[in-house]
């Protein structure tokens, strides 16, 4: 019997080709696989995982921008939000193609020594996971522990945060919360601190002239003793403090006599070029802003008198205060000799808010720590200004800026006499004559300044005054 050897071949090709055909479908298929969940994952979960950040902080420039209002634009701060146990809370926001949401909680938490709030704002950012429900790119770190997935946390059935750890995070209220479709959330606090006003001698929007042919602008720290000149002798131990006398314009307009300006120089298109006469950092590129000033609404109620200053007047507060609810006096006219006195040795707490002129006198006891705010105009002699202390952010002067643009505020400073103050009244003309020695810092629209005149910044104002605008200190990200 002969057997026939093609077709034994033929069966043995066709096995090969069928084990060939699976091995290579069933490589492909892992490939496939492989594939579609690694696509799932980049084109999916982790747009969503950046998404949901993005949404976090578009929130949070939301509830910064309320923020930033309290001091800005104080009638139309947080409008439209809600407002229970001390925080400010607004609906979810909805924005963008793939429909992320924002929604954020903002508390004021923390008053500075100035009395100025600081604020937290916490915010949630959603964005939906769109795709498979399929958790990929989880290579085990551990015995009970998976990498990617547990690095973006995806709700596909329940939310995970407050089955974890409560809808507020502090443990509290756990439980099953079902999800309508998948999503991740992100979690981001900012903290958002009050700007001061002080962080130069001199700040003006428009133009500034000065020193005096034999005036200065220099400055020393008061947290350190008393004004000496020191600026001229490196040898001696608070040098350091005494070349922080800087000037800063926003425009091009800067002018000087023959006086020296210990400190920085800044023009906002300027021409200075460097002058033994500036003994400093020479910038003719640095544009600024000043915000308006407006009358804060948070202070307590007026006491029901003094009323106004027309003659000698003493205010005796009848508590010591507090920075941040300090003892308020609403004044129609201010004509006549005025005198804060303390509560005892108390450090004591007193504003006072001038509806016309300032043309009168005061006097701030040892102590004492007053803001006068002002809605017209100041036009005094140096000696008019009494700061028994001799510290300049005891007494705090602040123009409240007219609503029409057009009105320009003055602050006129004759002589004789010295004082320690400092100004913020960003649409004022600044004119100071004669021989005024000023201790303190200024914030103006113009400043003019001739003669003798030297004004001494002390730069323990740095963090000193009422809050002009917010900015962000700290951001941070709830990683749970």
């Amino acid at each position: 019997m002969q057997l026939s050897q093609g077709k034994s071949q033929t069966g043995n090709v066709l096995l090969c080709v069928l084990g060939t055909i699976l091995v290579v479908s069933i490589i492909g298929g892992n490939v496939l696989l492989n594939c579609v969940s690694r696509f799932n994952a980049a084109s999916s979960q982790v747009r969503s995982w950046k998404e949901s950040l993005y949404a976090a902080e578009a929130g949070g420039d939301v509830a910064f921008a309320e923020v930033r209002k309290t001091v800005l634009d104080p009638s139309h701060a947080f409008n439209g939000w809600n407002y229970t146990g001390g925080v400010y809370s607004n609906s979810p926001i909805t924005f963008g193609r793939d429909s992320l949401k924002a929604s954020s909680q903002v508390d004021n938490f923390y008053y500075d020594f100035n009395g100025n709030a600081w604020y937290r704002i916490r915010v949630k950012g959603t964005a939906p996971v769109l795709g498979l429900k399929r958790v990929t790119m989880d290579d085990r770190m551990g015995v009970g522990t998976r990498g990617d997935s547990l690095l973006r946390k995806i709700d596909f059935n329940f939310d995970h945060f407050i089955a974890a750890y409560g809808p507020n995070g502090d443990n509290v209220g756990k439980s099953l919360v079902s999800v309508a479709t998948p999503k991740i959330t992100r979690r981001i606090e900012l903290i958002s601190a009050a700007v001061t006003p002080f962080e130069a001698a001199v700040k003006c929007t428009t133009a500034f002239m000065g020193p005096g042919s034999a005036g200065v602008i220099d400055s020393y720290n008061s947290n350190n003793g008393a004004y000496y000149f020191a600026a001229n002798n490196p040898s001696d131990p608070h040098y350091a403090d005494s070349h922080s006398g800087s000037v800063a314009v926003d425009s091009p307009s800067f002018s000087m006599f023959n006086g020296t300006i210990y400190g920085n120089v800044s023009t906002n298109g300027g021409t200075v070029k460097p002058s033994p006469k500036i003994q400093g950092i020479i910038d003719n590129n640095v544009p600024f802003t000043v915000p308006p000033f407006t009358m804060p609404t948070d202070l307590p109620s007026p006491q029901s008198s003094p009323t106004k200053v027309t003659g000698n007047v003493n205010i005796n507060p009848p508590v010591a205060g507090s920075s941040a609810n300090p003892t308020f006096y609403l004044l129609s006219s201010y004509t006549g000799k005025l005198t804060v006195n303390a509560v005892g040795t108390a450090q004591t707490y007193v504003d006072i808010h001038v509806t016309n002129d300032v043309t009168g006198t005061i006097d701030v006891k040892p102590n004492v720590h007053v803001r006068v705010f002002f809605d017209g105009n100041v036009s005094v002699k140096a000696r008019d200004i009494t700061n028994e202390s001799n510290i300049a952010g005891n007494l705090q002067f602040y123009g409240i800026s007219p609503t029409d643009p057009n009105i320009t505020q003055s602050i006129d400073i004759a002589p004789p006499g010295d004082f320690a103050a400092t100004f913020y009244a960003p649409t004022a003309d600044v004119h100071i004559n004669g021989n005024p020695d000023i201790t303190g810092a200024i914030v103006c629209k113009t400043f003019y300044e001739n003669g003798n005149t030297s004004w001494h910044y002390d730069r323990a104002l740095d963090n000193v005054g009422n809050a002009v605008d917010y900015r962000i200190v700290s951001y941070v990200e709830d990683i749970r």
